[in-house]
């Protein structure tokens, strides 16, 4: 065993979201089990605790002769009892701390000050319903510590699995044939339970629904109340109810109730809160402003609210099939998967109607315009695959740009940089990708520096007024037409004389000769840093 003397404290994994436990609320642990089951340690149970299991979320090594002030609860104790008594009262008053603390278990080394497990803090341990391991002299408390932070490991990585796939499960049911059906049924799969979407009365029920207690009745009416509480807990039964209120347009007045008879965890909670999220989004497309779920979706991923973190899910509705843990589908060698399109109607007659775009473009998430489009797609791994679709889009009447390869979080960017490439590819009349490798001229760029670089460069234009916009869209534009009038005014929709005067506005207001390479090169660097970091 290691020398008591060098022993230090191991802490152990936290979750980001909180686990319910005594004195800690942001604690991960596994069943004490899977340290004690691992024979390379050799552990043996003195005693074990009646009742549930008992769980560690770390383990520590403390030889104080009361540890117990600094202790938050969950912890697999290990000491030698170097500093311990074995006077009844103060063993009685130790084991007491440990039970007040919320300890998991306590570890006990066997030499070199003991030669076993004292009888006293036996008894006590099985008096007060304390799990007690005995760790033998060969077996390192640091071996133990390992072993707890390997398991959870273990327990993280399955978590994120079982995220993933449930995840991309609500992502597909959002897509199908009554999706409030599916999403409900989906969700209570999911998490073994029952579920209800109730607004006043049930709309719709997944799994053995009881009927609903006047507490949880009364819980429902209270959440639906404009500015009333988002979520309640209660239980019904043997069961433990949880209710969140779903967010709509002004307050949709629906509420989601699941129940089970064990408590959610941590994952468990994540995926109620994407399933309470979808619902929003669903309850937005039936409100007649927006009839398709998956332009709401498109819209969220590329022009994220704050604070939405929904992206991994929702992004795999543009045809992602992977197996990773996050439930995205990443591209080989770079854990991207998804691309941005925008896309501009070039062909004969009006724009096809916006409910034909999902087949046009091979995916659920489009957001269509007046003439154009944008949308996520699944990335195909492949550059000439993508320029194959593209060109097809091209004779099907759509001049097409695609942005690199991107993270669903980076989205987001990743629609600004197709709407910088859609202008190069109406100036040069043809589909462009963006490159899949990074570029070094980016690279050699401090993002910070360029920043403050543009915004003096473009001076007034980077203010955020709609007139200043407007002045950076045609200077862009006509930049990317290398001063062609015509063109310029052909793309913006506007005459040429009136791209003129913008143009002639510019210069003045800059004090720039836009005849000068020199400077159309420095306001097309600002340009294109500006919108790109901005």
């Amino acid at each position: 065993m290691d020398d008591p003397s060098s022993c230090s404290r191991k802490d152990g994994w936290t979750a980001l979201l909180p686990h319910v436990l005594p004195h800690s609320s942001a604690v991960r642990t596994v069943p004490l089990r899977a340290i004690t089951e691992r024979r390379d340690l050799a552990l043996s149970t003195v005693v074990a605790a009646p009742g549930a299991e008992p769980r560690v979320g770390w383990a520590l090594v403390s030889e104080l002769a009361d540890p117990a002030p600094y202790l938050r609860g969950s912890e697999l104790l290990l000491t030698a009892g170097v500093n311990m008594s074995v006077d009844p009262d103060d063993v009685r008053s130790y084991v007491a701390g440990l039970v007040q603390a919320g300890v998991g278990a306590l570890g006990f080394g066997v030499t070199p000050v003991h030669d076993q497990v004292p009888p006293r803090l036996v008894a006590e341990c099985r008096a007060r319903g304390v799990a007690l391991v005995e760790v033998p002299r060969e077996t390192p408390f640091v071996a133990v510590s390992q072993a707890v932070g390997a398991a959870l490991e273990e327990l993280h990585v399955q978590d994120l699995r079982r995220m993933g796939e449930a995840h991309r499960a609500l992502a597909r049911a959002v897509t199908a044939a009554s999706p409030v059906e599916r999403l409900v049924g989906t969700l209570a799969r999911a998490l073994g339970c029952w579920a209800a979407l109730a607004a006043g009365w049930v709309i719709t029920r997944a799994g053995p629904v009881p009927p609903l207690s006047d507490e949880v009745v009364e819980l429902v009416e209270k959440l639906r109340r404009p500015g009333g509480p988002r979520s309640a807990k209660a239980r019904m039964g043997g069961d433990e109810v949880f209710l969140h209120a779903v967010a709509g347009p002004g307050g949709s007045g629906e509420v989601l109730i699941v129940g089970r008879n064990a408590p959610l965890d941590p994952t468990d909670r994540a995926v109620l809160g994407t399933a309470v999220a979808l619902l929003g989004l669903l309850s937005h497309s039936r409100s007649g402003a927006e009839r398709s779920p998956g332009r709401t979706i498109a819209r969220l991923l590329l022009d994220p609210r704050p604070g939405s973190d929904l992206a991994p899910a929702l992004a795999a509705l543009a045809g992602g099939t992977g197996d990773d843990a996050s439930g995205v589908a990443p591209r080989a060698g770079t854990g991207a998967g998804f691309r941005a399109l925008r896309a501009r109607w070039i062909g004969h007659g009006p724009a096809p109607h916006a409910a034909a775009l999902a087949s046009v473009v091979r995916t659920e998430l489009v957001d269509p315009g007046e003439g154009e489009l944008r949308a996520v797609l699944a990335d195909l791994g492949d550059p000439a695959a993508h320029r194959a679709e593209l060109e097809r889009l091209h004779r099907a009447g759509w001049l097409a740009a695609l942005s690199p390869p991107a993270e669903p979080g980076d989205l987001a960017d990743a629609d600004r940089q197709a709407a910088a490439l859609l202008l190069r590819a109406a100036a040069v009349g043809s589909p462009l990708i963006g490159p899949d490798g990074s570029d070094p001229l980016a690279e050699a760029v401090d993002p910070d520096r360029a920043r403050a670089a543009a915004r003096t460069i473009l001076g007034p234009l980077a203010d955020t007024t709609e007139t200043a916009r407007g002045l950076r869209f045609t200077l862009h534009t006509w930049l990317a037409r290398h001063g062609n009038w015509d063109r310029t005014a052909a793309d913006l929709g506007s005459h040429r004389n009136s791209v003129r005067y913008r143009i002639g506005r510019i210069e003045r207001d800059l004090g720039v000769d836009l005849a000068d390479p020199e400077h159309r090169m420095r306001l097309w660097f600002a340009l294109t840093r500006w919108d790109a970091l901005s």
